[in-house]
């Protein structure tokens, strides 16, 4: 600064008036000129880097307060997304979700008519007095207890719950989807029920306590229809002369039971173990078949008790993915054989097809065949005596015949049909299997030789044979069976492990007879 004081103090008193400038002027001149921008410059730069930190400054404080106007709005969304989780948690607890939907998108719900549902009434007997001697906040609890209970085992069999009528509990199954399965599934629900109810029966008697609630237990399956009542309170329920039938079936169970229509039965008997009750005359409704469901079927339990086995897991999960309908070709074909087939066929009868039917399913199981191969076998067994219908002798092709005019209708498909007609085919005699199935489907028809009633399907077989005009003495269907139980060999694992050694002794019975 003093150099720019002295350059200029010199250019305005000496050489103001002077052309003839020194070189050193000029050189201070321009010194004098750089000095200056430079300066100029700092400044202005020292300007904008202050403009710069009060800009930054002002965006941070802005993009702070931005900040925490999201996140409120974001927690705000929270609560009312939480808020509207809750109140649909709330409403499917109350309406199934295809309803919800509806009343969501349309304000309203349309009524809806459903085919082979299955309608479960449980009720608790002799709850009447039950209420008249316990306190009643007491009761309520307890019953709260034990039907929150009943809801996890409704729900995981895949049911819906319709309502609760005081110690009565309404559910169904098969409202839109699994149409081919619900019966057993809600059967399966009905014998885990009443399990529950035994374990606290016998926790109520070790804690010496006198309180022990029974329940009976009703199921019938046939159509519904279904709904929203009202505008305020809304309730959805369901209609027909099928929830008449159930109640009537649960009001006339035995304590501790599960009690089934015939309809019902029809669904479920390939699996479970029941009781033939006969026709149950009912209030309004007229007299009614009844069954009572005693337990899963062998095959399809765990050794130790009477829970389903993963095989019956497996085999009902892979059947209602399946396309086509065996149970209800099962209902139609026995209907059918007991229809049309001769009166006088005492071994190759409907009850033949059944034994059959169920003799697979211990080969089945022991072999360790796939669920869909089982479904095929229990097809092929069901057709494989149709023939009997329209011939004696080689009525194996003729079955195949009604095969292929029937399984289209029940949703099999070309391949299926063929690999059925195949197995009906290999049940000829003499019998020559070529592969797995084809052995199975061979042991289960001649199952009874190995077993303890086959004295009694024997004499049937020839009573049969001398009324068709086959064969005239005992001696001669004795040296028949003898020829040909000596030539038979069974060919899966199980039936020569199980079936063998008792099959050898009925053939020295007959040689001993023949003597």
């Amino acid at each position: 600064m003093l150099i720019l004081a002295g350059f200029s103090q010199r250019l305005s008193y000496l050489h103001i008036f002077s052309f003839d400038l020194s070189k050193e002027f000029y050189f201070n001149f321009l010194l004098f000129s750089l000095t200056t921008l430079v300066v100029g410059y700092i400044i202005r730069v020292r300007q904008i880097k202050s403009n710069q930190r009060k800009l930054s400054f002002l965006v941070n404080k802005r993009t702070k307060l931005i900040s925490k106007q999201k996140d409120r709005i974001d927690r705000q969304n929270k609560i009312v997304k939480q808020q509207k989780d809750q109140s649909d948690k709330l409403l499917l607890n109350v309406l199934p979700s295809y309803v919800v939907k509806e009343l969501k998108e349309h304000g309203q719900v349309s009524i809806k008519t459903y085919e082979n549902a299955s309608v479960m009434f449980i009720d608790i007997v002799g709850f009447s007095k039950i209420a008249e001697r316990i306190n009643p906040k007491f009761l309520v609890n307890k019953l709260n207890n034990l039907f929150s209970q009943f809801d996890k085992i409704i729900e995981k069999y895949g049911l819906e719950k319709i309502k609760t009528i005081g110690d009565a509990y309404l559910t169904v199954g098969g409202l839109g989807v699994d149409f081919k399965t619900n019966p057993i599934k809600c059967v399966s629900a009905a014998l885990e029920i009443q399990n529950l109810m035994q374990k606290k029966k016998n926790k109520s008697f070790i804690d010496k306590r006198d309180e022990n609630w029974t329940v009976r237990i009703g199921i019938h399956t046939g159509d519904v229809i279904t709904g929203v009542i009202g505008t305020k309170r809304i309730a959805y329920d369901i209609f027909g002369s099928t929830v008449n039938i159930a109640e009537r079936i649960e009001a006339n169970c035995e304590p501790g039971k599960v009690n089934i229509s015939e309809d019902t039965y029809n669904c479920i008997n390939m699996f479970y173990n029941c009781t033939n009750r006969g026709e149950i005359t009912t209030k309004n409704t007229g007299d009614i078949n009844m069954f009572f469901v005693n337990s899963l079927k062998l095959s399809f339990r765990e050794k130790n008790n009477f829970s389903s086995n993963s095989w019956f897991n497996s085999i009902i999960e892979s059947y209602s993915k399946l396309k086509f309908n065996f149970l209800k070709l099962k209902i139609f074909g026995i209907h059918f054989l007991k229809n049309h087939l001769s009166s006088n066929l005492y071994y190759h009868g409907p009850h033949h097809t059944l034994d059959v039917l169920q003799s697979l399913d211990q080969i089945c199981f022991y072999e360790k065949v796939k669920p869909t191969d089982f479904f095929i076998l229990k097809t092929a067994v069901l057709f494989h005596d149709m023939g009997y219908i329209d011939q004696y002798e080689n009525n194996e092709i003729i079955g195949v015949k009604y095969a292929q005019k029937f399984l289209p209708e029940y949703g099999y498909s070309k391949i299926q049909i063929e690999k059925i007609s195949e197995l009906i085919l290999a049940t000829k005699v003499p019998q020559k299997p070529k592969n797995k199935l084809e052995k199975i489907i061979c042991d289960a028809d001649l199952d009874y030789l190995g077993r303890e009633d086959f004295i009694n399907i024997s004499d049937n077989f020839f009573r049969e044979l001398r009324e068709n005009k086959i064969l005239k003495s005992k001696k001669e269907w004795d040296q028949i069976q003898i020829n040909f139980i000596e030539k038979h060999n069974y060919f899966t694992e199980f039936s020569v492990n199980n079936r063998t050694k008792l099959k050898n002794n009925h053939l020295q019975f007959i040689k001993d007879q023949y003597k």
